[in-house]
């Protein structure tokens, strides 16, 4: 695994702003930065027996795939409601997320297992209503839920302990550099 601490240093110096807001994607376009994710944010669950990851879209599958590898795991989409997911038979509704509407979310009921222990992998945690409802989805499913973890924290420290989040860098340390 990669040192986590040296991982962080990078991405926070090369995490680019757009018009003052970080950029995942701009993350994502470096090679060098992207090969430090998957570790990174596999690193504080690697003793965690971590048998499934579930993303959530947009970015998540993506981080989630590193993680994945990383970790040994199985991978599992986790749509939203818009998006074509065949055989998806399991839905879920967020709370409001940052933007102030809801998110309907899908997964198929086959791609969680009873007994797996499923680590959530999301770009960001902001108000926690992404996480949390997949976090149902894991629980729906007869499934252990063991955390979250995600490369933005800008939530709250109730959301934090409540969802189990491990990030990597936060919001104002990117903003404020």
């Amino acid at each position: 695994m990669t040192d986590r601490a040296t991982a962080r240093a990078a991405v926070l110096a090369g995490f680019p702003l757009v018009n003052d807001h970080p950029d995942v994607a701009g993350v994502l376009r470096q090679p060098d930065l992207l090969a430090r994710l998957g570790p990174a944010l596999a690193t504080p669950f690697v003793d965690a027996g971590v048998t499934a990851v579930c993303a959530p879209e947009a970015r998540g599958p993506i981080l989630g795939a590193l993680v994945a590898v990383e970790l040994g795991a199985g991978l599992v989409l986790v749509r939203k409601d818009e998006r074509n997911h065949p055989g998806a038979d399991r839905r879920v509704v967020s709370a409001p997320t940052w933007r102030g509407a809801s998110e309907s979310f899908q997964t198929r009921s086959w791609d969680i297992e009873v007994g797996d222990r499923v680590l959530v992998v999301d770009d960001w945690v902001t108000t926690g209503s992404s996480l949390r409802a997949v976090r149902s989805l894991v629980h729906e499913a007869g499934a252990e839920y063991v955390g979250a973890s995600v490369l933005v924290h800008k939530a709250d420290p109730d959301t934090i302990d409540d969802l189990q989040v491990s990030w990597l860098v936060r919001f104002e340390e990117i903003v404020g550099r």
